[in-house]
């Protein structure tokens, strides 16, 4: 009977470990190639050369994300915030 138990107990484990390292992997598989995929967009749709701008241009700049550069209006695509409106100087 101790047998038995002894068994069931370690298929349980076995089970729970193989289920569980499956899950892990394919989240981090995921959050990796969701990366890869929002920095190629970000850099196809927000490209503003701020060096080339004339003293009071306009552009629009995430508070979060200062990378994010577009010019016009909108949200960011990483964080959802709204791009602030900043004049060159």
């Amino acid at each position: 009977m101790k047998k038995i138990i002894l068994l069931i107990l370690a298929c349980s484990a076995l089970l729970f470990w193989a289920c569980n390292s499956a899950s892990t992997d394919n989240k981090q598989t995921n959050v990796a190639d969701t990366t890869k995929t929002q920095a190629t967009n970000v850099a196809q749709q927000f490209n503003v050369d701020t060096t080339k701008l004339k003293t009071g241009d306009v552009f629009y700049q995430c508070e979060m994300n200062p990378e994010v550069l577009s010019d016009t209006s909108g949200s960011c695509p990483k964080c959802g915030m709204d791009l602030v409106k900043i004049t060159k100087k």
